[in-house]
């Protein structure tokens, strides 16, 4: 399944600016499942590494994180801009995760699952790494809801031209909402579940988290012949998204995040 952007470097910067609207949302749940200090831990899908170096920070020197990347530009960027010791970058494929041995207390992933052409076999996978008694933890989102309230015209036409694509290209937009019924069937108990999110209107409202998103999607509209590159606008999109959102006086809110975690039996 393609990924959105296959400039790597270029979705390197974008996922690291995107850390900034979902990190904190991810070290809650993180928290609230109760990873401690001294846990190893798996991180499937880890990208740029931004939810390894939050795994690192909570289980601390004592700990370990492995983050499983099957692109090795992306597992060598990782590896740059990651200073924390007890975190290490491998190239391995989230979907069968070959190669990563078993026994890890706790495995997590974030907008990991959506991407996968079999996300159940996936958490088959990753929680045949875990220790019984450990924690199978994800974190995906629902890119179906309304993104903004009021929904004006510039904001209905991107979402519309995602979410056309995103089904194009096998991509599930609505993962987050599906975690309990996906954890059920890949023989795991009922997960608990956390949903939060993020919205804020006025001047520091977080359109560019969305032109982010948007933008990043181009190479993936267009294979799908959905929109061009000039329909979308990537360098004016966020100003515009902004703009409009203003002149409603109406609020952006960010993609609702699901958590899930279910000790492993």
């Amino acid at each position: 399944m393609d990924y959105f952007n296959a400039d790597r470097a270029a979705e390197h910067e974008r996922l690291l600016a995107q850390s900034r609207l979902f990190d904190p949302l991810t070290r809650r749940l993180l928290e609230a499942v109760g990873l401690a200090p001294g846990m190893r831990v798996l991180d499937l899908g880890s990208g740029a590494g931004n939810v390894a170096r939050l795994v690192a920070e909570l289980v601390g020197p004592a700990g370990a994180v492995v983050g499983v990347e099957k692109d090795p530009e992306a597992v060598e960027l990782a590896r740059q801009h990651t200073d924390a010791p007890n975190v290490e970058f491998r190239v391995a494929d989230a979907q069968t995760l070959d190669g990563i041995e078993g026994s890890f207390d706790a495995v997590t992933g974030r907008l990991i699952l959506l991407h996968l052409p079999d996300p159940v076999g996936a958490l088959r996978e990753a929680a045949a790494r875990v220790r019984p008694g450990g924690l199978v933890i994800m974190h995906e989102c629902d890119l179906g809801y309304l993104w903004a309230s009021p929904q004006p015209g510039l904001w209905g036409q991107v979402r519309a031209w995602l979410l056309e694509a995103a089904e194009k290209a096998g991509i599930e937009p609505r993962l987050g909402p599906a975690l309990f019924s996906l954890y059920r069937e890949a023989g795991l108990p009922g997960p608990r579940l956390l949903v939060e999110t993020l919205a804020e209107g006025g001047p520091d409202a977080p359109a560019w988290g969305w032109a982010n998103v948007v933008s990043a999607a181009v190479p993936m509209m267009e294979k799908a012949g959905v929109a061009t590159r000039a329909d979308v606008d990537p360098p004016t999109l966020a100003g515009r998204l902004l703009a409009e959102i203003a002149g409603c006086d109406g609020c952006v809110i960010c993609p609702p995040f699901t958590g899930a975690w279910a000790v492993r039996p």
